[in-house]
């Protein structure tokens, strides 16, 4: 298994390199603006105090001194530095429109962390070669804060996702969740490993490399993860369908509920009739805009009028069009294969189709073919 020291050398390495990947790279290939400029600093000062962190502790050897002083000093970088990755994830989902309120709470518990820690330093007077007993107890608060701060940070986080997700819902005419869910894999597992602080920290041997190398792992498919959403047309593709989507309230809670000045007209029901009846159902990849084009209607009418529908959103109406119509032609064809029916009903792929089709029919495209 791999020794303590060899981590520590690996993940110092590691978090420079991400460090200046993100310094370096990315000004010349981002295709975002200043949110995403925002973001990748913030990334880049916590992995490079990850790396600090790790080459601090191989250079003195504190985790081989004993608990105390190992524990400190992963404190003392790791409170800071989830801290500033996960407001860069939280910048991106938000595009920069993070509150004062969102800043301030887990800011002011990480300050209370680190001043706490360095205090009990300096003014226990034992050297911090040598154990200390204040320290400890100091550290056990500090973990807790850890936790604390992180929980603030996955709530703040996940209101945004949940914000993310619905937008994109709405507005694509299938699940796309592989644009943007690197954000929820990321705030999910440093929230599950920030509730392992309190106990894992304090333990030595397998249990701390372990827990040390997901952390570390963690950290790195996150910034990862964030550089190559920044360099990508993922983010168009999400912002477009966020563009219909109201910004956060300036309290900071944000909303999913969202209201919109357009009554249920009748004559969106009337637009959405004459669609059907068109069958531009059938082309691939059709978004809230441009199905509000082929109607002759406001993105915004038509997407009140899903919500208010029995469809809720675009790809529940499109993929209910396109399973009566792969109903039509599997009976109507019987020599067509599946791919070839999938792709006339505007299915991209044919796993795509088996699960909508079983999702509507309860069977699988071939038996009811079959049947």
């Amino acid at each position: 298994m791999i020794t303590l020291g060899e981590m520590q050398i690996s993940g110092m390495l590691t978090m420079t390199v991400l460090a200046v990947m993100l310094a370096l790279c990315v000004p010349r290939r981002s295709k975002r603006g200043n949110s995403f400029g925002r973001a990748r600093w913030m990334m880049a000062a916590g992995t490079g105090l990850i790396a600090l962190q790790f080459l601090l502790q191989h250079t003195f050897g504190f985790r081989q001194m004993g608990v105390t002083q190992g524990v400190f000093l992963n404190l003392l970088f790791f409170t800071p530095a989830s801290l500033l990755c996960s407001m860069a994830i939280l910048y991106v989902q938000r595009q920069g429109s993070v509150t004062r309120r969102e800043w301030l709470l887990p800011s002011v518990i990480c300050g209370v962390s680190v001043v706490i820690l360095i205090g009990a330093v300096l003014l226990d007077g034992v050297p911090i070669a040598e154990d200390s007993s204040a320290l400890r107890e100091v550290e056990y608060v500090s973990s807790v804060l850890y936790v604390l701060m992180q929980s603030f940070l996955f709530k703040y986080q996940y209101v945004a996702y949940k914000r993310l997700e619905q937008a994109v819902d709405e507005y694509y005419d299938r699940s796309r969740r592989d644009l943007f869910g690197w954000m929820g894999w990321s705030m999910k597992t440093m929230a599950v490993l920030a509730f392992f602080v309190p106990v894992v920290i304090f333990l030595q041997g397998s249990p701390l490399v372990v827990f040390s190398i997901g952390y570390f792992f963690c950290i790195a498919y996150s910034t990862i993860s964030l550089y190559s959403y920044g360099i990508s047309e993922d983010h168009q593709r999400v912002e477009a369908a966020e563009s219909l989507t109201p910004s956060p309230s300036p309290k900071g809670e944000g909303s999913l509920e969202i209201t919109q000045n357009h009554p249920y007209d009748p004559a969106i029901t009337e637009a959405v009739e004459c669609w059907k009846k068109s069958a531009a159902y059938r082309e691939h990849n059709l978004t809230l805009g441009i199905v509000a084009r082929q109607m002759g209607v406001a993105q915004r009418q038509l997407q009140e009028w899903l919500r208010q529908s029995e469809y809720g959103k675009l790809a529940e109406l499109v993929a209910s069009l396109r399973i009566e119509e792969a109903q039509r032609v599997l009976k109507d064809h019987p020599d067509w294969s599946i791919e070839t029916v999938a792709d006339h009903c505007g299915f991209n792929d044919r796993k795509y189709f088996h699960e909508v089709f079983r999702q509507h029919t309860g069977m699988t495209p071939l038996n009811f073919q079959r049947g």
